[in-house]
């Protein structure tokens, strides 16, 4: 999870789906709904994203023994 890293499209999305969130609960008539427009405010506010891929590790190079030469 990443903070500030979110583009103005994923920023204006996410505001509508708060209002249709916020919206849709009190033309339901259930006021206390509207609480879960408060994670998805916080997550705008804090420009949260979430990476699905692995982090990248680093990957050594197998050693392989050398052979020797004798000398004659």
């Amino acid at each position: 999870m990443q903070f500030f890293n979110i583009s103005l499209v994923t920023v204006m999305i996410r505001f509508y789906l708060m209002m249709a969130v916020v919206i849709g609960s009190l033309f339901a008539g259930m006021p206390w709904l509207c609480i879960l427009a408060l994670p998805i405010f916080l997550s705008v506010m804090l420009g949260v994203t979430i990476n699905k891929e692995a982090p990248k590790v680093a990957k050594h190079k197998q050693v392989k023994p050398q052979k020797k030469q004798l000398a004659a």
